[in-house]
């Protein structure tokens, strides 16, 4: 089986890129906690629930801590490693904050929406399928997305003996088998393989939508 759901390295620097040439604060709000959701793999609900203390604690301690009740399943706690990209966001996250009026005060959500709550999971899904259709990209681009994207780059990038172990670990998952989807064909895989038999395509894949509105309305 063939892993679709998640973004390769050129759709992340595009994806991140877009959104970074936009300077107002709900942009540079939104290019944190998508790096965020990027760098840890956080399902969206438990993500959506991360608060200004567990930030705070986390920078202290260098671990996110995601208690049971919050996660799927709610059968076991779960804590993530902040490395230095997880520290720069979280940082990046509380400076925001500040400056859209709100206040260090505790036990309140990391991020906030325009209207003085935080953001809802639905608010998550929007903006991040918004910003993946202004980049371009093809597919219902969900949090999740995300989230398959976090195991695909430690499967890439490790030089560990057991990344399955890894991405066990870093996802979160009950079980190794989990994580078998990380170790079949990418879509890299098999674009490159193709093309390689029949040819480099005519026409670029951001340009397929914009060709077949073309035709529809001739």
């Amino acid at each position: 089986m063939m892993l679709k759901h998640y973004l390769t390295e050129d759709e992340q620097k595009t994806l991140l890129g877009t959104v970074k040439r936009y300077t107002d604060v709900l942009a540079r709000r939104d290019y944190a906690w998508i790096r965020l959701l990027r760098d840890t793999g956080f399902r969206i609900t438990e993500f959506s629930l991360i608060t200004v203390n567990t930030a705070l604690v986390s920078l202290q301690t260098g671990y996110i801590y995601i208690p049971r009740e919050h996660r799927k399943g709610k059968k076991r706690d779960h804590s993530k490693l902040v490395t230095e990209p997880v520290r720069a966001a979280l940082l990046d996250l509380l400076d925001i904050r500040r400056e859209m009026g709100y206040l260090d005060d505790g036990d309140v959500p990391l991020v906030m929406s325009r209207k003085h709550v935080g953001m809802s999971v639905r608010a998550f899904q929007h903006r991040l399928a918004q910003w993946a259709r202004d980049a371009g990209i093809q597919g219902n681009v969900s949090p999740h997305w995300m989230r398959h994207t976090r195991g695909m780059n430690i499967m890439r990038r490790t030089q560990a003996k057991d990344p399955r172990g890894i991405v066990q670990v870093e996802l979160g998952h009950s079980t190794i088998s989990s994580t078998g989807v990380y170790t079949g064909v990418t879509r890299e895989d098999l674009e490159q393989a193709l093309r390689e038999v029949d040819g480099a395509p005519s026409i670029r894949k951001r340009d397929v939508r914009r060709e077949y509105q073309r035709r529809a309305a001739a």
